[in-house]
C-alpha cells in the first residue's frame, strides 16, 4: 500500500516537472520572442523614419520647424531653387551639424511642395551627391571659392531665375558648413539654417542686398575689413553679415556713398568730421553727405564714448536730430555696477516709447555698458512735433554721476533728468512722399564699448542691438529672423567611448542579465 503511495507522488511530481518546464521553457522562449520583435521592430521603423524625412520637432525653440516669417519671405523668390549637398545621404546623416542644415533644406522644400495651397512659393528641390566619386559636377561651384574654402561639407544653392535681358541675376551661392551657426566665446550656441537659406534664396530672385557703411577716416578702430585684427569690434560687424548686409568701408571725405546704402554707421570716431569749406561752393562736406542721405529715407547709427574730445561738427548735426553726447565725461554708477571703479554697468530699461519697444523681449537679461559717456534729449518727450519722435533705450540708476575730473562732476539733475542718464536715444523723423510714410532714423549711443559683448550670451546687447535693425525701413532681407537657440541636453561632455559603453549596456548586457535572471526563476521552480 505504501509502495502504491509512493509510486502515485512520484508519478505527480513527474507531471508537475514537465509541466513546469513546459511553461517555463515557453515562458523562455516567449521573452526570447518578444525581444527579438522589438529589435525588428525597432530597426524597421527607425529606417522607415530615416527614409521618409518622419521627424517631430520637439526642441524648445523649433529648431527643425520653418516659421510663418520665413514662409511669407518665400514669397519674394520668383523662379525654382536647388540646394545641393556634395555628400551622399548616409554621410549627411552621420555628420549633426549637416544633419541639421539638411532637416532645414527639407523643411523649404515641404514649404514649396505641400504646404503652398496657392502657387506663391516656386519649387524648391534639395539634392545630394558624391562629389569625391563626380568631381566634375561640382567643379564650376569650386571655382566660386577659394581652394582652402572648398568642403565637402559646403552647401550650395542655385536658381533659374533671369533677368528681363536674359541673363543670370546671379551665380550660385555656396556656403560653408560653419556659416549656418552662431558662435560665441568659442562655443556654438544657435543654429542660423533658416535665416542662411532665405539670404541666399533672394539674393539669387534678384532682391537687393542691403549695404551698411562704416564710416573711416576719423581714427575709427575698426581695420580694413571685419576680420582685420585691428578691428575691436568684430562681433558687431560680424552680426550684420549674419543678417545678410553687404559691409563697406567709406572715407566720406574722399568717397561717394553706394547706391544701395541703407545704413551708416559712425563707430568711436577719434576726431570730427569734416564741415563745409564756406570758401568753396564745390566742396560737399562729410556731414552734408550723410543728411542728404538720411533725409532720402536712410539712417544712421552713431556711437561715441569718452574720448574726451568735443566732436563739434559732429555734434551740431546731431543736435538737429535733438541729441547731444557728452563725450568727455565717464559715467560711474555705484547702483547696477558691474566691477569695483563703477565704470561697468548694467543697464535700466525704459518703459515707455520705440526705445523702450526694442528692449521688452529682453528684460530678463541684462545688458552692459561700459565707458559710457551721457547722451542728453534736447527736445522735450512731451512737447515732440508730429514728424519727429526722440526716445530713450536705455538710462543709468538716478544715483548715477559723470565725471570729467575730479572737480567736474555732472549729475543727471544737471542736464534736466531725475530717473538718470540716457545712454541710447532713437530718433526718428516722419516724412510724406507721394501720399506715402517714410521714416528715418538716428540712433546715437555713449558707449562703443556695449558692441564688444554682441558675442556674448551672458549679456542681451546683441539680441536688442538686431531688434533695432529690424525698424530700419526699406529693408527686404530676414534680418527679422534670429538664430535658433542649441538646447543643452547634458550629453555635450559624453565622450565616443562612453557613448559605445553605454551602447554595450544597453544592447548586450541588459538582455543578457534578463535572460539569467529569468534562467534563474526557471532552475529554482523546477527544483521545488
Amino acid at each position: 500500500m505504501k509502495n502504491n503511495t509512493n509510486n502515485t507522488e512520484n508519478a505527480a511530481k513527474k507531471v508537475q516537472l514537465k509541466r513546469r518546464l513546459k511553461y517555463g521553457g515557453l515562458s523562455v522562449a516567449l521573452s526570447a520572442v518578444v525581444i527579438a520583435v522589438v529589435i525588428m521592430a525597432n530597426v524597421i521603423i527607425t529606417s522607415f523614419i530615416r527614409t521618409n524625412n518622419f521627424y517631430t520637432d520637439l526642441t524648445g525653440s523649433g529648431l527643425f520647424t520653418l516659421s510663418d516669417e520665413a514662409k511669407d519671405y518665400l514669397k519674394q523668390v520668383k523662379a525654382p531653387i536647388t540646394i545641393k549637398f556634395a555628400v551622399p545621404l548616409d554621410t549627411i546623416k552621420s555628420n549633426s551639424q549637416l544633419f541639421m542644415v539638411y532637416l532645414t533644406a527639407t523643411q523649404f522644400s515641404r514649404a514649396s511642395k505641400e504646404e503652398d495651397k496657392n502657387g506663391e512659393i516656386p519649387d524648391i528641390t534639395v539634392e545630394y551627391f558624391d562629389s569625391y566619386k563626380y568631381p566634375a559636377q561640382f567643379e564650376k561651384y569650386k571655382q566660386l571659392t577659394s581652394s582652402s574654402e572648398w568642403q565637402s561639407t559646403n552647401v550650395i544653392i542655385e536658381s533659374t531665375y533671369e533677368e528681363e535681358n536674359g541673363e543670370e541675376a546671379a551665380l550660385p551661392v555656396v556656403y560653408s558648413i560653419n556659416s549656418f551657426f552662431t558662435t560665441s566665446d568659442s562655443k556654438t550656441v544657435g543654429f542660423n539654417g533658416e535665416r542662411r537659406f532665405l539670404l541666399a534664396f533672394l539674393q539669387l530672385a534678384g532682391v537687393e542686398q542691403p549695404v551698411v557703411v562704416f564710416t573711416t577716416g576719423h581714427g575709427e578702430p575698426i581695420g580694413t575689413s571685419p576680420s582685420d585684427t585691428a578691428n575691436q569690434y568684430t562681433d558687431f560687424m560680424n552680426m550684420f553679415e549674419e543678417l545678410g548686409f553687404k559691409i563697406k568701408y567709406s572715407d566720406l571725405a574722399h568717397e561717394e556713398l553706394d547706391k544701395d546704402c541703407r545704413l551708416i554707421v559712425i563707430l568711436d570716431p577719434q576726431r570730427d568730421f569734416i564741415s563745409k569749406d564756406l570758401t568753396s561752393l564745390e566742396n560737399t562736406s562729410e556731414l552734408d553727405k550723410v543728411a542728404d542721405f538720411v533725409s532720402n529715407h536712410g539712417s544712421i547709427m552713431v556711437f561715441l564714448g569718452p574720448t574726451g574730445y568735443e566732436y563739434t561738427n559732429l555734434s551740431h548735426y546731431l543736435e538737429e536730430w535733438g541729441v547731444k553726447v557728452h563725450t568727455t565725461y565717464t559715467i560711474e554708477d555705484s547702483v547696477n555696477t558691474l566691477s569695483s571703479d563703477d565704470r561697468s554697468f548694467s543697464v535700466v530699461y525704459t518703459k515707455d516709447g520705440l526705445g523702450a519697444s526694442v528692449q521688452q523681449n529682453y528684460r530678463n537679461l541684462r545688458t552692459k555698458f561700459q565707458h559710457a559717456s551721457p547722451v542728453q534729449i534736447l527736445f522735450s518727450e512731451k512737447s515732440e512735433t508730429s514728424s519727429m519722435n526722440i526716445t530713450s533705450t536705455f538710462r543709468t540708476s538716478s544715483a548715477a554721476k559723470a565725471y570729467a575730473s575730479d572737480t567736474d562732476v555732472l549729475t543727471p539733475s544737471d542736464i534736466g533728468k531725475a530717473d538718470g542718464f540716457d545712454l541710447f536715444v532713437v530718433s526718428s523723423k516722419l516724412k510724406y512722399e507721394n501720399n506715402e510714410d517714410y521714416y528715418s532714423y538716428v540712433l546715437t549711443c555713449g558707449c562703443p564699448e556695449m558692441l564688444k559683448y554682441c558675442g556674448s550670451q551672458a549679456y542681451a546687447n546683441r539680441g536688442i542691438l538686431n531688434v533695432m535693425l529690424t525698424r530700419i525701413p526699406l529693408l527686404k532681407m530676414p534680418v527679422d529672423i534670429d538664430y535658433k537657440r542649441l538646447e543643452d541636453y547634458g550629453l555635450t561632455s559624453v565622450t565616443s567611448n562612453a557613448v559605445r559603453g553605454w551602447t554595450i549596456v544597453l544592447a548586450i548586457v541588459m538582455p543578457v542579465v534578463t535572460l539569467g535572471i529569468g534562467t534563474v526563476v526557471v532552475i529554482r521552480r523546477k527544483r521545488r
